[in-house]
């Protein structure tokens, strides 16, 4: 999408003020502040690299290593992707929304894309790690959403997009990544319209996880970056805080999950067994690896 119309839906990140403009191709400048963000190949950077918390600096760094890794070219939905999208897109608002925005998407840039492919949404990317936006990109173009995608880099604690802007956002594996979920949640509340919709899908709390579990969640914590796990009782304290109600809990990671990935691994699962298993291991049972809800913005 051109420069110029993706300001409609932008602040600058430092002053908060709508006086972004484009002063050529390559930067944007704020009106008010004159604080500049280049622009790399069409992605906006909206950040101030030197205002980044130590948190944020290090989950920038990993991710940009992570992702270098990933391909530009080839773009392929596996079932664990589609069964996400599937999470994602069966809602039963799915007709209230015109504008979605997904935070921490990755370089696949999947949720975006297949949200413009497939509903139709005016659909927008941030990610802290440029190389993910750059790949995201080139992949939206060749599959032929280009101009009905966005994708941005800036912080998930400081999202730079002007007052109830959007329907529908999701954070998919992201507050647990962040030194300041509050302040991300404070800033969803912000850009997302009343009665709007937040699906938030996060590691579930540990004494929910199997004991056994523990050991290997506790390493992947440490090397991944995560901060914290949440509870649903937790989670929705501090989203009520600032004025969401929680529409939808449901839950996935249960003990048949973890067969499907082993018997998955050693080509011993067919495709119909492995998506029937799939949506068994999605239900209501909170003892799981992962929690997932969906929360209403009930106030202005």
């Amino acid at each position: 999408m051109k420069i110029d119309l993706i300001l409609n839906y932008l602040e600058c990140p430092n002053c908060h003020n709508a006086r972004l403009l484009a002063k050529d191709s390559k930067q944007l400048v704020c009106g008010d502040c004159h604080s500049f963000y280049p622009i790399t190949r069409g992605v906006p950077i909206l950040l101030k690299a030197n205002r980044l918390g130590e948190q944020e600096r290090k989950q920038r760094k990993w991710f940009n290593q992570h992702y270098s890794h990933f391909s530009h070219q080839k773009y392929q939905l596996e079932n664990w992707r589609l069964s996400m999208l599937e999470r994602v897109f069966r809602i039963d608002f799915a007709d209230k929304v015109k504008t979605y925005l997904d935070i921490g998407t990755g370089a696949t840039g999947y949720t975006v894309i297949e949200a413009a492919k497939r509903k139709k949404w005016l659909s927008f990317g941030v990610d802290i790690s440029l190389e993910a936006m750059l790949k995201a990109k080139s992949l939206a173009q060749k599959q032929g959403v280009r101009d009905k995608v966005i994708f941005l880099v800036c912080s998930a604690e400081n999202l730079p997009f002007k007052p109830e802007t959007f329907d529908y956002i999701t954070a998919l594996g992201v507050l647990e990544h962040l030194e300041k979920d509050e302040k991300a949640i404070r800033n969803v509340a912000k850009i997302l319209k009343k009665g709007g919709y937040f699906y938030i899908c996060t590691p579930n709390a540990y004494r929910r996880i199997w004991p056994f579990l523990w050991p290997i969640y506790f390493y992947l914590d440490k090397k991944i970056g995560h901060k914290r796990h949440y509870s649903l009782e937790g989670l929705s304290q501090k989203m009520k805080k600032e004025g969401f109600k929680l529409e939808r809990v449901f839950y996935n990671g249960h003990l048949i999950k973890l067969v499907q990935l082993i018997l998955g691994q050693l080509h011993l699962i067919g495709e119909k067994t492995w998506w029937r298993w799939e949506k068994k291991d999605i239900n209501q049972n909170s003892i799981a690896l992962q929690l997932n809800a969906i929360y209403r913005k009930e106030k202005g």
